[in-house]
């Protein structure tokens, strides 16, 4: 049994995935991101509540409208606004940012889904 405490919040982003031959092109999403930072046991406190939703909004600001690129991928001279996630492939995917997201956060998992009926969601659990 473990206690969590799940913290929700969103992002608009844009990038392009070259690994993938369909949307190898710069194109945004806007993402829904749920971070659940979870104890053994149960626990009265997990954490902090008012000091982890700060930590969360510093996170997604930090993103927010930005584009999202691997340290590896040649920028278009044009993109300025930029956040480097820490990708192995040339291009950020959705499973790397949800692996990103909660190495800052110190989650237990994280969410990232599109938005859109029908649209992927990607799931990471340390």
């Amino acid at each position: 049994m473990r206690t969590c405490v799940e913290l929700r919040g969103s992002i608009s982003v844009a990038h392009n995935p070259s690994f993938s031959p369909k949307w190898a092109r710069i194109h945004g999403h806007d993402y829904v991101i749920t971070v659940g930072i979870c104890r053994d046991g149960y626990t009265d406190v997990v954490v902090d509540a008012a000091e982890v939703s700060e930590k969360f909004r510093k996170v997604l600001t930090s993103m927010d409208g930005r584009y999202l690129a691997s340290p590896f991928e040649k920028l278009p001279p044009d993109i300025k606004d930029v956040y480097i996630v820490p990708c192995s492939l040339s291009g950020v995917s959705g499973e790397c940012l949800a692996r990103h997201i909660a190495e800052l956060m110190r989650a237990s998992w994280v969410r990232i889904c599109e938005s859109g009926f029908g649209s992927p969601c990607f799931y990471y659990e340390s």
